[in-house]
């Protein structure tokens, strides 16, 4: 790969922070945006408005879609919403803690994460399942932009799920990967498929006193 050739760059983002956040599986679920998080999608958005923005793909969920909107609407670069960017799909466990998961289904959580990309909740998804659509939608986006840039409103399971494709690593290790809410992530994808990942989990929608270095995690 040489570094001095054309690149497709990606900015890969998270939704914002959602309504009554708490540990809970959302999974597919519809949850919209508290008010925090549309103001973290609006700044997170701004901080591209000079990016060249080519394109732009999201989740055809609310809270993915709020940030794309707000991307368009800086960038004016049109928007192509598709379900296969949706989060992981949980199945049975949608809605639900930990605890209730484990009180309904008693060990199901343990073996989750003792087999993290096989594993598939009643009725869900495995990682790998997220990976073959969730990537897949990511790299035609790239092919028909080449050249270009991209920006991905997406999840954080399937952002983790396609850094860690870039990255060469396990889908056991994505938690290894923070995506913090409308965090930014940067990726630049040249001609033989190989990316070089830039920048990951970056805070973009925080206002200087918020990126104090004691609030940068």
């Amino acid at each position: 790969m040489n570094m001095n050739e054309t690149f497709t760059r990606i900015y890969l983002m998270r939704h914002g922070e959602v309504i009554n956040p708490r540990r809970v599986y959302y999974g597919q679920d519809d949850v919209p945006l508290s008010e925090q998080g549309q103001r973290q999608s609006v700044h997170a958005a701004r901080n591209l408005a000079d990016a060249c923005i080519s394109c732009i793909i999201s989740s055809d969920l609310s809270r993915c879609r709020y940030l794309a909107e707000a991307l368009s609407e800086v960038t004016g670069a049109d928007i192509q919403f598709t379900d296969r960017l949706r989060e992981v799909n949980f199945g049975k466990w949608t809605g639900l803690t930990w605890e209730e998961i484990e009180e309904l289904y008693p060990g199901g959580f343990g073996q989750r994460m003792r087999d993290l990309e096989g594993f598939r909740p009643p009725g869900g998804e495995n990682l790998i399942d997220l990976k073959q659509r969730a990537a897949e939608s990511i790299w035609s986006a790239v092919s028909q932009n080449i050249g270009g840039t991209i920006a991905v409103a997406a999840h954080g399971g399937v952002n983790r799920v396609f850094l860690a494709t870039v990255l060469r690593m396990p889908l056991s290790a994505i938690f290894s990967l923070d995506q913090g809410h409308a965090c930014t992530n940067i990726i630049d994808i040249f001609h033989d498929g190989a990316g070089v990942v830039r920048a990951v989990n970056l805070p973009w929608h925080m206002n200087k006193r918020e990126l104090a270095p004691s609030a940068v995690v």
